[in-house]
């Protein structure tokens, strides 16, 4: 038996792909990693996977994800446990709760920004609204706190 015999060949982690051409309504719960280069609307779950939109990917949904990465454009509610990336030429309309966040420059959002660990309070107004553009000075816009 030579060594390279012996060592455990490990496959890449599995990762799905929506296409291009796919378009999809309704709620998406994933058990590996996702890649969107399509249209989909309604929920995303994948509290344990990164989620990517690709350049060609459009999103108008509710996601819960261990990661979103936005290279194409994203409409609505994101909760991520780790992290979100806004890449250049991204954009993104919507509230984002995360622990982090990366905007390229050259990367767009408009929405409401909470970064902290703790899981989103339901029945608190958000407390600031943030415009920020990557190639633009950040406006922000701070409501008085409630």
């Amino acid at each position: 038996m030579s060594a390279a015999s012996s060592l455990a060949v490990q496959p890449p982690p599995a990762k799905a792909v929506l296409g291009k051409s796919v378009v999809f309504k309704g709620q998406i719960e994933s058990r590996e990693d996702l890649v969107i280069e399509g249209e989909v609307e309604g929920t995303i779950e994948m509290m344990e996977h990164r989620l990517t939109i690709a350049q060609s990917g459009e999103v108008k949904a509710t996601v819960i994800a261990r990661e979103l990465e936005v290279l194409g454009s994203i409409e609505g509610k994101v909760e991520a446990v780790d992290k979100v990336y806004i890449r250049k030429g991204a954009r993104f309309i919507g509230d984002v709760h995360s622990a982090g966040i990366v905007i390229e420059d050259g990367g767009f959002i408009k929405g409401n920004i909470d970064l902290s660990r703790q899981p989103e309070p339901k029945s608190i107004p958000p407390k600031s609204e943030t415009v920020l553009n990557g190639s633009d000075t950040p406006a922000i816009h701070a409501r008085p706190a409630v």
